[in-house]
């Protein structure tokens, strides 16, 4: 049988913590995104290498999205041997 265990997260009766509500949206992603959409918008009008240009950018504001998206760590700097 294996062992089952209640892990109590947090006490009621500790204060909420100080931060962004979790209904509240993340404003620094949705900004990439919207750039990302209006930049989206003449590419798919263009063509030629204005098109690759603009596919291109899309493609880097996506990636700056993603970014909001990642954790930011230290990496390997606080690795001690």
């Amino acid at each position: 049988m294996p062992f089952v265990a209640y892990v109590h997260a947090r006490d009621p009766d500790e204060p909420e913590e100080e931060g962004r509500a979790p209904w509240e949206p993340n404003w620094r992603l949705w900004r990439w995104v919207g750039a990302a959409v209006l930049v989206a918008f003449p590419a798919t009008l263009t063509n030629g290498i204005v098109e690759l240009l603009l596919v291109l950018v899309v493609f880097g504001l996506s990636l700056r999205a993603a970014l909001e998206l990642l954790p930011k760590g230290d990496g390997l700097r606080q690795w001690r041997q």
